[in-house]
C-alpha cells in the first residue's frame, strides 16, 4: 500500500504556458489565458493574474479561440483533432491536420483535451484518504483512493487504487484493497474498445485475491454536456485464490456493463456503475460489482465525496458472505 501512496504524491510537475487562447462569455465577460480542458461542461482556464484555475460552465461561453491543437469530441460521437476558433456566435470552426474545416454549434462540443508534447503532460490523477476513530470498542477505519489518467488523442489508459482497513475490539480486523489498470481505445461515432485488469482482496469474503483480465466493446447512448451513459459487453476470465486453498477455482465469464454520470448540476456530481459477471463455465453463479459516488466541489481543488461500493456472489466460498459493501466519506484534493 505504502508504495502506491508514495507514487500517488509524486504526480506533481510544473509546467510552462502561453496565455493565448481567448474565451468569450454571453454577458460578454472575456477571459485571456490557457484552456486545459473540457469535460462534464467545465471548462478549465489557467491564468497569470490567479493562483486558482477558473471552472467555467461551457454553456455560458458563446465563443472560443484556442491556439493550441485539442483532442474534440462532439455529442454524435464524432471525434477529431485540430484547432478550435469561432467565426459566429455560437459556433465554432475545427480545422484538423489535414486542413479539413468542420463548423459545429458549441453546445455540440463534450469534450476538449489538450494534447501537449511531452510525456508527463499526458497525465491527470487525483488522491484522498479518510479516517474515524471512534472511542467506544476502539474502533478505526483508514480508507486510501487514488486516480491516474494517461490522456491521447484516442487512447485513455486509468490506474485506480482504493484500499480500507478497519480494526475494532473482539472483532477480527477488516482489510479491503482493490487495483484496476484500464485501457479505452474509441473508435469512429460512439463506439469503444476496452480492456481491463483488475485485482480484489477482501478478508469479508474469505478471498485472498481474485485476478480478472478481460476485453469488451461498448457504446456511449447518451453524451451531452449534462451525462453521459454508456453499455458494454465482454468476456472475463476470472481467478480466484481463497485463505482454503482447496476452494481455489477459476472461470470464464461474459460481462455486462452499465454506467451513467450526471454532472452539469453546478458543483455536484453523481455516477453510478453496475458490472454484471454471469459465469459461463460454473452452473448458476452470478457476481456483481456496483458502485455509487456523489461528490461535492469545494474552493481550491478540494472536493467532498460518499461513496458506496457493493460486492455480490450467489455461489461464495464456504464461510464467506455473499454480500460485502463499503461506505465512505472523505475529502480529498484534484490534481488539474
Amino acid at each position: 500500500m505504502k508504495i502506491f501512496v508514495i507514487f500517488f504524491f509524486c504526480l506533481f510537475n510544473v509546467t510552462l504556458y502561453a496565455q493565448k487562447d481567448t474565451i468569450i462569455f454571453k454577458n460578454k465577460d472575456v477571459i485571456v489565458g490557457e484552456l486545459k480542458q473540457l469535460n462534464n461542461n467545465i471548462l478549465t482556464v489557467k491564468t497569470s493574474y490567479s493562483d486558482k484555475d477558473f471552472a467555467i460552465e461551457f454553456d455560458k461561453v458563446v465563443s472560443l479561440i484556442l491556439e493550441n491543437k485539442y483532442s474534440v469530441v462532439l455529442s454524435n460521437g464524432f471525434r477529431m483533432y485540430g484547432y478550435v476558433k469561432t467565426e459566429n456566435l455560437n459556433k465554432a470552426v475545427i480545422t484538423q491536420e489535414n486542413n479539413v474545416a468542420i463548423e459545429v454549434f458549441l453546445k455540440e462540443i463534450v469534450v476538449l483535451r489538450k494534447i501537449d508534447d511531452g510525456f508527463w503532460n499526458h497525465f491527470k490523477g487525483s488522491f484522498d484518504f479518510g479516517y474515524n476513530l471512534t472511542q467506544t470498542n476502539n474502533s478505526e477505519q483508514f480508507t486510501f483512493a487514488g486516480l491516474l489518467n494517461y490522456y491521447s488523442e484516442r487512447w485513455i489508459h486509468r490506474a485506480t487504487y482504493n484500499q480500507l482497513f478497519t480494526s475494532q475490539d473482539d472483532v477480527e480486523d477488516i482489510e479491503r484493497t482493490d487495483w484496476s489498470i484500464d485501457t479505452k481505445r474509441y473508435l469512429k461515432r460512439k463506439w469503444f474498445l476496452n480492456t481491463n485488469f483488475s485485482f480484489l482482496s477482501n478478508t469479508s469474503q474469505s478471498l485472498k485475491g481474485r485476478f480478472v483480465p478481460s476485453v469488451g466493446a461498448g457504446n456511449y447512448l447518451v453524451r451531452s454536456n449534462k451525462l453521459y451513459l454508456l453499455v458494454g459487453t465482454g468476456l472475463t476470465y476470472n481467478i480466484e485464490k481463497y485463505e482454503d486453498a482447496s476452494t481455489d477455482k477459476t472461470s470464464t465469464e461474459a460481462l455486462l456493463i452499465t454506467q451513467f454520470n450526471m454532472f452539469n448540476f453546478k458543483d455536484i456530481d453523481l455516477y453510478i456503475s453496475a458490472v454484471g459477471y454471469p459465469s459461463l463455465s460454473e452452473s448458476g453463479r452470478f457476481r456483481t460489482d456496483a458502485n455509487f459516488r456523489f461528490k461535492y466541489d469545494l474552493p481550491f481543488d478540494f472536493y467532498f465525496k460518499t461513496e458506496l461500493q457493493i460486492n455480490f456472489d450467489n455461489q461464495p466460498a464456504i464461510g464467506a458472505v455473499k454480500t460485502d459493501y463499503v461506505f465512505s466519506t472523505g475529502f480529498g484534493w484534484e490534481l488539474k
